[in-house]
């Protein structure tokens, strides 16, 4: 049973969920939504559990998104309450999975250097913005050429490729409904 939890498709439904619920708190705090009191606290959570879910259940897979919350970090990007829960929760749950964690050091190096130049690169002007940029085409590019080396990747690229999907479909539909 615990193995399902562990699975392909579970780590592919998390990581849709976690692009979900992470717009919805940033929509909640940076650009207007009001649901319900309490609602940028309860999608905080949600984000923070989904993350936490996806870091346990594969190696690969945590060191891609561990490396993406240090660059958040680095970057400043944890500015509100429910970013901090979210966060919290993460570190609770990797801190407590440690001995079982496995880090692949060119995953988890590379992806940070390479959204920390782009970063970097957007927040000095030195990059324009367009759907490269907006798209985290980079983070594509760069698990595609470490597939080159190691096939076994490919689960990084499919859990990103769903979180992209699901983070930036909701990121639209808000847009749609006014929430820029």
């Amino acid at each position: 049973m615990v193995e399902v939890l562990f699975s392909v498709p579970m780590i592919l439904v998390y990581s849709g969920l976690f692009g979900i619920f992470a717009k919805i708190a940033d929509l909640l705090d940076e650009h207007g939504l009001k649901w319900f009191r309490g609602s940028a606290v309860l999608f905080g959570v949600l984000w923070g559990i989904f993350f936490a879910l996806l870091i346990i259940s594969d190696n690969l897979v945590a060191s891609f998104w561990i490396a993406i919350l240090i660059h958040w970090i680095l970057r400043r990007k944890i500015d509100y309450l429910n970013h901090g829960i979210a966060v919290s929760i993460i570190l609770l749950v990797f801190i407590w999975n440690i001995p079982n964690f496995v880090i692949d050091w060119l995953v988890l190096l590379s992806v940070f250097v390479v959204y920390v130049a782009v970063g970097l690169l957007r927040e000095f002007e030195l990059v324009k913005q367009n759907w490269f940029v907006e798209y985290n085409s980079h983070g594509f590019v760069l698990l595609i050429a470490l597939m080159i080396f190691n096939f076994q990747y490919w689960i990084i690229l499919a859990s990103f490729f769903v979180n992209t999907l699901f983070y930036q479909s909701t990121k639209h539909i808000g847009e749609k409904y006014g929430y820029k």
